[in-house]
């Protein structure tokens, strides 16, 4: 990692005489309060081993010197872009870089993380692997890696794999999401479907991504390369669980993804896509949360995850899962009462050893 102190000065780079007009890749960086840690992300993009990228760093308001420290990178390398705006949220920044990117690929870089220097290179060279490719998404590695926990880690890790059209594997079982810093998507697929981040969501906004994106892509390549340096610090180990309150905006905002997803679906006319594996997924998004409240908040929050799936896959989703544990938890969300949801430990406990095993629902029980 590079050394944070030298990190917001830049020093002995060759200026370039001018941005390229159209890039190989341009990496889209939102900034906000990274004064520290932004130099290094810069250096990592600015030394691929292909030279021809781009970089457009959307300062959101950031309220510390980041956007200083982006000036003087832009003023040594005419391949650095600086847009300031009024702080609008990660969304709104990635898509107002989105919107300026002048290269036929459009990767996703955040201002504390890093890239490879072969991130380009390779990416570009699995475009070119297969016909019609619009995504491509590769593996990460946390830094440092005793900070991460092995479900992120698995989750960073996808397998090499050519996916011609839509497979509900990419959504549910092929690590290829959430973390849309590492999916790098084709511009021109971007604009002919009109890829963007949804500015309503203010967490989890790259599961919505990827939730649209995989099921309009022509060809998606996985490939497992570590290309993408994720930083974890105090804002990655999440603990807004701790705390009633905390746990249940968490889930008002797990619910607000839901509904983006579903909304964009319809939008498209993609239709209620893979209904049992995304009604289990549902579950497993929302359940143990939902399981924590207390039963007038937990009875609220079921309804209102009902009403979604019963819109989208009928009154009887419920019915959908053919596993008896995943099943009998899909119906004590959709008959909750007054008293919440009627499952009891040992009932979330069968649920989460159907969906993820023993080993992460006595991590989630425990905790």
């Amino acid at each position: 990692m590079a050394d944070e102190t030298n990190a917001a000065m830049p020093s002995g780079r060759v200026s370039d005489a001018c941005a390229p007009q159209s890039p190989l890749m341009t990496f889209v960086v939102p900034v906000y309060n990274t004064e520290t840690t932004v130099g290094a992300c810069l250096d990592s993009a600015l030394v691929q081993t292909v030279r021809d990228i781009e970089v457009v760093c959307v300062d959101d308001g950031s309220p510390d010197g980041a956007g200083e420290v982006l000036e003087r990178y832009a003023a040594l390398d005419g391949r650095v872009r600086v847009l300031h705006q009024a702080n609008a949220g990660l969304a709104a920044a990635r898509n107002a870089g989105m919107a300026a990117a002048r290269g036929r690929l459009v990767a996703f870089l955040d201002s504390d993380d890093m890239v490879a220097p072969t991130f380009a290179e390779r990416i570009a060279r699995a475009f070119a692997s297969a016909r019609d490719v619009d995504v491509v998404t590769c593996g990460a590695a946390c830094e440092p890696p005793e900070l991460a926990s092995a479900r992120i880690k698995r989750l960073l890790s996808p397998a090499d794999a050519v996916y011609r059209g839509f497979s509900a594997d990419l959504l549910f079982s092929a690590n290829a999401q959430p973390y849309a810093c590492r999916t790098v998507v084709d511009r021109s697929f971007a604009l002919r479907e009109s890829i963007r981040f949804d500015e309503s969501l203010r967490f989890a906004e790259d599961v919505a991504f990827h939730f649209t994106v995989y099921p309009l892509a022509r060809t998606t390549v996985l490939i497992s390369d570590k290309l993408y340096r994720y930083r974890m610090n105090d804002a990655s180990l999440t603990h807004e669980h701790d705390g009633a309150a905390a746990r249940e905006r968490k889930l008002a905002r797990h619910l607000d993804v839901l509904a983006s997803i579903f909304s964009a679906w319809d939008a498209r006319g993609l239709g209620p896509l893979c209904p049992e594996r995304m009604v289990t997924w549902c579950l497993d998004f929302t359940l143990f949360d939902i399981a924590c409240l207390d039963p007038k908040t937990s009875s609220a929050m079921s309804c209102r995850l009902n009403r979604m799936l019963a819109q989208a896959y009928g009154a009887a989703w419920a019915d959908l899962p053919a596993h008896p544990a995943v099943r009998r938890a899909a119906h004590a969300v959709a008959g909750a009462d007054a008293c919440g949801i009627r499952l009891g430990r040992l009932g979330l406990a069968r649920f989460f050893v159907a969906t993820r095993g023993w080993a992460q629902c006595l991590a989630r029980l425990v905790r």
